[in-house]
């Protein structure tokens, strides 16, 4: 892991109405760092992903991504980057659903190559050739030429991942990857971002996967009412969390 933030977050905040879902979050995540966000549903998880890769606006604070700042606000305004600067970080920082959205009407392979394609504008048999070495990456080589209703809903989540990959990016978020999945097809999946992890990625993930998460994270945060109310390794922050509350969540996880 390098000491070196890939992203900063201060005092990020986000409500829909009067509904405030993120209370001033800080979160700085280390190039080849692995994070896991927990914590009980309508805590602020996914929103803080989507507000990271801009697919929910802020309502106040500070992202920095790669040395870039994105947004920032003051007490009088909230302000942020142009959407050809925003759509060029949210290529180096791909979002993984629960719910894959894949095209369907789109082989596996034209599923991964629209990215590089029209993002990042490579030559379609450069991105082709790429998007092949992925899928053989992710044990998806011979389904090259599937539409997604042909596939697994593991194999559509691999999918998901290895488009994610051909944008190259510098950060992945992941928003319960898993969640969608039968019991049964979540180890593929796991075993792919594991070997992510190995490989020096780096990732934030949201999941209820606790011994996934015990195994693979760098850093747990405990996310709940708009913040992030403990972090640390997971040795210490599962083994023998501080905050009764966290304590609580882990054993009705685990039960």
């Amino acid at each position: 892991m390098n000491a070196e933030p890939i992203l900063q977050i201060k005092g990020l905040h986000k409500a829909y109405g009067s509904s405030k879902i993120l209370r001033g979050v800080d979160l700085t995540v280390k190039r080849g760092e692995v994070v896991f966000l927990i914590g009980p549903s309508g805590g602020g998880k996914s929103t803080l992903l989507r507000c990271i890769n801009f697919l929910e606006t802020p309502c106040a604070g500070e992202i920095t991504f790669n040395g870039e700042r994105l947004c920032h606000s003051d007490s009088q305004s909230y302000q942020q980057v142009g959407e050809s600067r925003l759509r060029m970080a949210r290529s180096k920082m791909p979002m993984v659903f629960q719910q894959f959205n894949l095209f369907n009407n789109r082989t596996v392979l034209e599923n991964v190559i629209e990215g590089p394609l029209h993002v990042l504008h490579r030559p379609r048999q450069e991105a082709s050739a790429d998007a092949q070495s992925i899928l053989d990456k992710v044990g998806l080589s011979a389904r090259l030429d599937y539409y997604p209703d042909q596939l697994s809903g593991g194999q559509r989540q691999r999918v998901a991942i290895a488009r994610a990959l051909a944008m190259k990016p510098e950060l992945i978020l992941f928003d319960e990857p898993t969640s969608a999945l039968d019991p049964e097809l979540v180890s593929g999946v796991l075993d792919t971002i594991r070997a992510l992890a190995q490989e020096g990625m780096t990732m934030i993930i949201v999941t209820h996967e606790m011994n996934f998460a015990r195994k693979l994270a760098d850093r747990i945060c405990f996310v709940a009412d708009g913040g992030i109310l403990e972090s640390g390794p997971p040795e210490e922050l599962l083994a023998a969390p501080n905050n009764s509350r966290i304590a609580s969540f882990i054993q009705s996880i685990q039960n």
